[in-house]
């Protein structure tokens, strides 16, 4: 069942994405996601073994753009692409706004699993509600100009330079992130109609995480 939108304020693009039945890139980068770190954090070694290799591949590719090295993109196609919308695909030479968010998305949790024994893709956990459990977890006045980093950055380079060390932060002090909907919010930044909705979530998922005791977070179901 689609959940209802709050009077006077914007459905959630995210939680439509999710509770269709239809391939979105929402379902195409979550689930690439949990799969990975299933495997990985599993006591079957051949399963581990596999993952890891995965994994290593993409975080050698996590500064790089989508095609700059052909194994990368290779497995990023083979794992990921093959699951997006046709009408998501790319047609020309360049790739198209959801392969881009795909390849970012699923670089940055390769790079952000790495070490952790427990999963670091959670479904729902927003950037702005991730920098706010950073910020409780640190106690650091900085941890916010980390999040306006990322908000602001006006360009695709940029914006990858922010989140790259933004996660770092986050694997650092195990805060995990939904790489899914992390994917669609970096499509929809892509597109100045679509980029302040992003942002005002992001603003409100944080001052909400904020105002949270420890303990009593809930991700969406």
């Amino acid at each position: 069942m689609t959940t209802p939108a709050t009077p006077g304020r914007e459905a959630d693009p995210v939680l439509a994405s999710r509770e269709t039945e239809e391939p979105t890139l929402y379902k195409a980068v979550a689930s690439a996601a949990y799969r990975l770190q299933r495997n990985i954090l599993s006591g079957d070694s051949h399963a581990q073994a596999g993952a890891r290799a995965i994994l290593s591949l993409l975080r050698r590719a996590v500064a790089q753009e989508p095609g700059d090295d052909p194994l990368v993109w290779n497995a990023v196609a083979q794992d990921i692409l093959g699951e997006l919308p046709s009408r998501d695909v790319g047609r020309g030479d360049a790739p198209s706004p959801a392969e881009w968010a795909a390849f970012v998305a699923i670089t940055l949790f390769a790079s952000h699993q790495q070490s952790q024994r427990a999963p670091m893709h959670v479904q729902g956990v927003s950037v702005g509600s991730a920098v706010a459990r950073l910020r409780r977890a640190t106690d650091g006045g900085s941890i916010k100009a980390r999040l306006d980093a990322v908000m602001v950055a006006s360009t695709p380079r940029a914006l990858r330079y922010h989140l790259r060390s933004l996660v770092s932060l986050l694997g650092a002090h195990g805060v995990p992130l939904d790489y899914g909907r992390l994917a669609e919010d970096l499509r929809r930044l892509r597109h100045p109609e679509h980029r302040r909705g992003v942002v005002l979530r992001w603003g409100r998922d944080y001052a909400a995480g904020l105002s949270r005791a420890p303990g009593t977070e809930t991700t969406d179901d």
